[in-house]
């Protein structure tokens, strides 16, 4: 009886054990919410739009990280008043949801960063050489090639024909900044899931987050758009430059949208998360839409007027986020660096080397 009672204890030991590891694999460490944003913060912010005379709107961190709003409009024009709640074009902000539902394959074991882009599409010069982790770095040697369009692209098929059409490969595999890339991963989803690259990003990632995205190719007029300030452009050529983007620019959603998305598809998520924090190095490196520089992640996007950057700091989970509608792309990269100043009072200095070997 002893035995008995000796291996009962024994049992449930092991049981307790094996419960609590397998339970591990599936829940998520409980998370710290991110301190709310100071006045302090809040003021620096404030100070910043006001005197970039920005038109638009910062999201930094209220409670249960929720976003609170700090607003700076230059314009009485209700169309081109930046708001929280009305769709935006979000251009590259897009490609880290590329990235995210790329990594998802890869975790799943339906890809690997390896895989060469020749799997999918051999006609591609050194395509051999050019793998998914090579894509989502911008080191695939693949570069645009501008054309022109008398009209929008109506679907996914005749984006990768144009796609397929307006890029070349150079065979040099160091840092380049590259639309292409992004075109391309869109087309490997499409490949390996045999279902639309947006159909999968709407099933896999947005929706479940909770986060509503809107294609370009699926608005009608522009009447939900907020208006870019300065040169005036109607709906069907905003649309036209937007539906060369696919996997790149081609997505407009609300501020708010993308802030939930950052948060419940990325900082909540350890698995994603690491991802990207298991690539920092000691220069900045990017990686599947998001440049990677300790303690930081950030995006920049820019299309015809639209602009949006953002900062967050994975270890104390506090981000701020910008978008506006009346700054050039130089004036954007000026801001941003401003940003991360007044937010975050670092001042560190922009690298010059990006996924350096």
């Amino acid at each position: 009886m002893k035995g008995d009672k000796t291996m009962s204890k024994h049992g449930l030991r092991t049981l307790f054990l094996v419960l609590s590891v397998s339970l591990g694999c599936f829940l998520r460490p409980t998370l710290v919410w991110a301190q709310v944003a100071t006045p302090a913060q809040r003021e620096a912010v404030q100070h910043l739009l006001l005197q970039k005379h920005v038109n638009g709107l910062a999201l930094i961190n209220g409670p249960g990280d929720h976003p609170e709003v700090v607003s700076n409009q230059v314009t009485r024009d209700s169309q081109q008043v930046v708001r929280t709640n009305r769709v935006i074009p979000i251009a590259s902000f897009q490609k880290l949801m590329t990235g995210v539902a790329i990594n998802q394959l890869v975790l799943s074991g339906k890809l690997a960063l390896s895989t060469p882009l020749s799997a999918f599409y051999p006609q591609v010069a050194n395509g051999s050489q050019i793998t998914i982790g090579r894509l989502m770095m911008h080191t695939s040697g693949l570069r645009n090639v501008p054309g022109k369009l008398a009209a929008p692209l109506e679907d996914e098929a005749a984006q990768r024909q144009y796609m397929l059409k307006h890029y070349r490969s150079t065979g040099k595999f160091s840092w380049c900044y590259s639309d292409v890339d992004f075109s391309f991963l869109a087309a490997v989803i499409h490949r390996t899931t045999r279902q639309s690259y947006q159909n999968y990003l709407a099933d896999k990632v947005s929706r479940p987050l909770g986060v509503r995205v809107e294609f370009a190719d699926h608005l009608t007029n522009g009447h939900r758009v907020t208006q870019a300030m300065g040169k005036k452009q109607g709906w069907s050529t905003l649309q036209r430059r937007m539906s060369k983007e696919p996997g790149a620019g081609d997505i407009l959603c609300t501020p708010v949208a993308y802030w939930y998305f950052l948060y419940r598809g990325v900082l909540d998520n350890p698995t994603m998360l690491a991802q990207y924090t298991n690539r920092q190095a000691a220069w900045e490196t990017y990686f599947g839409g998001a440049y990677i520089e300790a303690p930081y992640l950030h995006a920049n996007g820019y299309l015809s007027g639209y602009s949006c950057t953002f900062y967050s700091n994975w270890e104390s989970r506090q981000t701020v986020m910008l978008f506006a509608n009346n700054l050039s792309y130089h004036e954007l990269r000026v801001v941003n660096s401003q940003l991360v100043h007044a937010y975050f009072d670092d001042h560190r200095t922009e690298q010059k080397q990006i996924n350096a070997e």
